[in-house]
């Protein structure tokens, strides 16, 4: 079996290597169809070489990638992941051979309902995976540590207004932000340090007691399911279990102030409900063996 992997950039790449590792009797590809010239000019060759096309991104709308594969009579699978579910609601006209000959899938229940009102029948199915091979050490840090991810250029998106006030409601708790280096976003506080794009996340999750995910419209966050396998308290948009649920800066801000209490009281606020969630129900065996199984069917 051959399977190209598509679609988002970073996550696709992270699939193909788990899904390499994990199966090696099967062959997975990835290509940038986004970004790529030369990727896009692969797709043409190697999409009559597979058996399948899996894509992290849905649309019903226009695809070169998806219109040959449904000429070569591939398998299309679709995983829609959040943002393709807004913009496939704006479209003015539908492309039925993706609506109705692509296999749909989305990695969480609100996603799926919404999918529901496009009159997508969409299936859970998860990608993300965790093996037990990251620490989750217990900070040592009296002081409130908060780690968050705002995309560059789309500040407002993430929660930047939002965020920052609420750091700025409290000046002895130390933000970290990722993603955006803060440039052109007018005055930041003392105790929020913007880092721009960061490769290596690990030591910044090893400092942090918290992480914050506030979107405006979001799927199942692989931010979010980092911060919880490593046991951190999460301060998340979306109704996700063992996550804080959080609506508005005062929201956030009044989390951050009674995660600073628990702190102060002598608890280490580590996350084991959250972590025994993610170990059990993102394992990566399941998850890729599962995968693999809808890629063969």
């Amino acid at each position: 079996m051959r399977v190209l992997i598509v679609g988002l950039p970073l996550f696709a790449k992270r699939l193909q290597k788990d899904l390499s590792e994990f199966d090696p009797e099967n062959r997975y590809y990835c290509l940038d169809t986004y970004y790529s010239k030369i990727d896009r000019l692969k797709a043409l060759l190697l999409i009559p070489r597979v058996d399948v096309v899996y894509s992290i991104n849905g649309t019903l709308g226009s695809s070169r990638v998806f219109d040959l594969a449904f000429r070569k009579k591939k398998k299309v699978m679709m995983t829609w992941v959040g943002t393709d579910v807004t913009k496939s609601k704006q479209l003015k006209t539908v492309n039925q051979t993706f609506l109705n000959e692509a296999e749909h899938y989305c990695e969480v229940n609100w996603i799926q309902e919404e999918l529901k009102e496009m009159n997508v029948d969409a299936e859970i199915l998860n990608f993300f995976n965790f093996s037990d091979d990251k620490n989750s050490d217990v900070v040592e840090n009296d002081q409130l540590q908060v780690l968050t991810y705002i995309s560059k250029n789309r500040e407002d998106y993430y929660g930047w207004k939002e965020i920052i006030g609420a750091a700025a409601d409290h000046p002895e708790v130390s933000v970290t932000v990722v993603g955006t280096d803060g440039e052109g976003m007018g005055d930041i506080p003392s105790n929020v340090k913007c880092l721009g794009w960061v490769e290596d996340m690990d030591t910044l999750f090893k400092k942090a007691h918290c992480t914050i995910r506030f979107v405006e419209h979001d799927g199942l966050s692989g931010f979010v399911l980092e911060s919880l396998y490593r046991g951190k308290q999460v301060l998340y948009s979306e109704p996700l279990q063992h996550c804080l649920q959080v609506g508005s800066q005062e929201e956030i801000s009044n989390a951050l102030a009674k995660l600073k209490s628990e702190l102060n009281n002598g608890e280490k606020l580590f996350n084991e409900k959250g972590r025994s969630f993610v170990k059990t129900n993102f394992n990566r065996d399941a998850i890729l063996n599962r995968l693999i199984e809808k890629f063969k069917t």
